[in-house]
């Protein structure tokens, strides 16, 4: 009998200094494992996930990982896609929550939103949160003095008074950690009506999630933070049963994913399928439909019905 052939797959994942290149890197060593001589991912170091989206569509990865608001601007070809629609652009789960928390120096006294207009704003273009940052405050009519300058360099500069506000995305980040070491911060709440705001101006742009507490010393009660949700897509030319055999896999492994990397635990990442119906614009492979159909008996909503499958 012939050997089965190998399916070779680029997975897509962010800078290896990034602490979310390690969830990429578990996750195809979970599907290496699953399917040894069938399914082979490598994984590839790039800028982060706008350029994942980028390149799944150009197919120089296969998967990768992306905030689901952006991709649905790419899917659809709207806002900073306008012309460059990605009709093969797929998703594989809900993935997880993460927030993108608002920060200022005490100093600067700005304790609101509202009194960001004219403040000196460390800008980091070119990333995800960036973007999303940009789009929340322009919907808002919130108008920052931009300073534009790297992730590293924008820590530095609300230490030296260079910049007054910054933004970053993650739970309990550690630049955060770093500069409350070092001086006092507000992190700033966002409302649900500012949210409602975002959306209606820039369709499904703009997601949010409670933060508990206690998390950062400047956090003194829960509160509402503004948010993305990173999930996977694949490109529509995957096969049908590669993507079901991903999806199987890192299903299978979820709660080992969630108890490893806090990131995936704190966004709720183990609810794969709840969340791809709460959260995502982009529709599912017709491998991970398949999957969803035939392991957990759901009807998957036609929103995330990919138009392939609505042909048959």
């Amino acid at each position: 009998m012939a050997e089965a052939k190998k399916t070779h797959i680029k997975w897509g994942a962010t800078s290896v200094r990034s602490g979310l290149y390690a969830n990429t890197v578990q996750m195809a060593s979970i599907v290496n494992k699953a399917y040894p001589g069938e399914i082979e991912v490598t994984v590839v170091e790039t800028g982060g996930f706008l350029e994942n989206l980028t390149r799944v569509g150009k197919r120089t990865i296969q998967v990768g990982p992306a905030d689901a608001s952006a991709a649905y601007a790419n899917y659809e070809g709207i806002i900073d896609y306008k012309g460059k629609a990605n009709k093969d652009l797929r998703a594989l789960w809900g993935g997880y929550v993460t927030p993108i928390h608002i920060v200022t120096t005490k100093k600067s006294g700005a304790d609101s939103l509202q009194k960001l207009n004219g403040l000196p704003f460390a800008m980091n273009p070119g990333t995800t949160s960036g973007r999303a940052i940009e789009l929340f405050f322009d919907a808002n009519g919130i108008k920052p003095e931009y300073k534009m300058m790297g992730i590293g360099a924008s820590v530095d500069a609300l230490k030296s008074g260079v910049a007054q506000g910054w933004f970053k995305a993650g739970f309990k980040d550690s630049a955060i950690l770093d500069l409350e070491s070092a001086m006092e911060v507000n992190i700033l709440p966002v409302t649900q009506k500012m949210v409602d705001a975002a959306n209606q101006k820039y369709p499904g742009q703009a997601k949010s999630m409670m933060i508990p507490s206690g998390l950062f010393k400047a956090v003194k009660k829960d509160e509402l933070s503004f948010a993305y949700v990173v999930s996977d897509f694949i490109h529509k030319d995957v096969s049908e049963d590669v993507a079901y055999k991903i999806v199987k896999a890192v299903y299978e492994k979820r709660k080992d994913l969630v108890g490893n990397l806090a990131t995936l635990r704190e966004g709720n990442f183990d609810d794969m399928y709840g969340n791809a119906v709460k959260h995502l614009n982009v529709p599912l492979h017709p491998g991970a439909v398949k999957f969803y159909r035939e392991v957990l008996k759901v009807k998957v909503p036609d929103h995330l019905l990919p138009p392939e499958m609505k042909k048959r």
